[in-house]
């Protein structure tokens, strides 16, 4: 066989394992959201095998709001190995929003939700779950809202399935504070994709 020939044929080879990858290994997201007292904490995960990347956002002792990414490769690495500590405050990703916000982005942003509308059954929720407690002092203004955020669970219930694909059922559950007055809020998701999928989504976006 000539040394081309056999050039090609490893080229070749390389390519279809990498589309193979491409469309067998999956992109899995965790995500976890707490409301209570006023204060948030959010933490989101990107796996890819073994590796995986996290980003936290809270308050820390003082009251300060605080983010943090950080990698994780397997359980070699301890959480919080090779972390940067990102810039807090409202200047945090304002230059995003307000290029988002501007009236030139605004047809391309319509265009994009467009493009990535017909993708979004490719995502795989395995988990949704939110629960909502709250009350106002007054048991008749709470029990009244009480019935319409159960009606928008239900719509959010249906969105899912209608844009995505639900592999397990979302759970949505609302409890209401007769009294005291207060909010509490937590979510806990985790929803999956090939990196196929990923490249059309950026493709789209981009």
């Amino acid at each position: 066989m000539p040394w081309w020939a056999w050039l090609l044929s490893v080229v070749l080879s390389v390519l279809l394992l990498l589309g193979l990858a491409l469309q067998l290994m999956k992109l899995r997201i965790f995500g976890r959201y707490l409301r209570e007292n006023k204060t948030d904490q959010l933490r989101l995960q990107l796996k890819l095998g073994f590796l995986a990347l996290c980003y936290e956002q809270g308050e820390d002792e003082q009251g300060e709001k605080r983010s943090r990414i950080y990698p994780l490769i397997g359980r070699l690495l301890p959480a919080g190995f090779l972390q940067r500590e990102l810039p807090s405050g409202e200047e945090q990703g304002a230059g995003w929003w307000k290029s988002l916000l501007h009236r030139e982005s605004r047809s391309s942003m319509h265009q994009t939700i467009g493009q990535v509308r017909p993708l979004l059954k490719e995502i795989t929720w395995s988990r949704f779950d939110l629960e909502l407690s709250w009350g106002w002092g007054e048991p008749a203004w709470t029990g009244l809202a009480a019935g319409g955020i159960w009606a928008a669970g239900g719509m959010i219930t249906g969105l899912l399935h209608q844009y995505f694909t639900v592999a397990a059922r979302p759970r949505v559950k609302v409890l209401p504070l007769w009294s005291p007055a207060g909010l509490r809020m937590s979510w806990e998701g985790e929803l999956s994709l090939s990196l196929y999928s990923c490249l059309k989504f950026w493709r789209a976006i981009k």
